[in-house]
């Protein structure tokens, strides 16, 4: 009898959040239908299977843009229950800036449809 493969391909692992309890839990990441998954699997919440991105390929383009994350020269906050709860420029923050959202107008009514920064009243 020959051996069911998988739905999936399977692309490195991770550790994600429990869409539940918020507990840190291990994740694969797949390949589905051109589409990009964490399987996460929480000892007490069960398996969830999570949409990381609808399109495969540009998922697989943005791993070029990595870098080393940039720690603060100035902390705003202190650590204390670690990641992902001590959300903020804390001594243990270890990302870049991916983009800089900068208001240019003082005139803004939260109501655009199209707002990138997702504003709205």
């Amino acid at each position: 009898m020959a051996r069911k493969a998988a739905p999936y391909l399977f692309l490195g692992q991770t550790t994600s959040l429990c869409e539940t309890c918020l507990g840190l839990v291990p994740a694969k990441i797949v390949e589905e239908e051109g589409k990009v998954y964490y399987l996460k699997r929480c000892a007490e919440h069960g398996v969830m299977k999570t949409l990381v991105s609808d399109d495969a390929v540009y998922w697989r383009r943005t791993l070029e843009y990595l870098k080393p994350g940039d720690r603060p020269l100035a902390p705003a906050t202190r650590t204390e229950r670690g990641c992902p709860w001590d959300c903020g420029l804390c001594p243990d923050h270890e990302q870049h800036s991916c983009l800089a959202i900068v208001e240019i107008n003082e005139a803004c009514n939260l109501a655009c449809p199209v707002c990138f920064a997702d504003s709205s009243p």
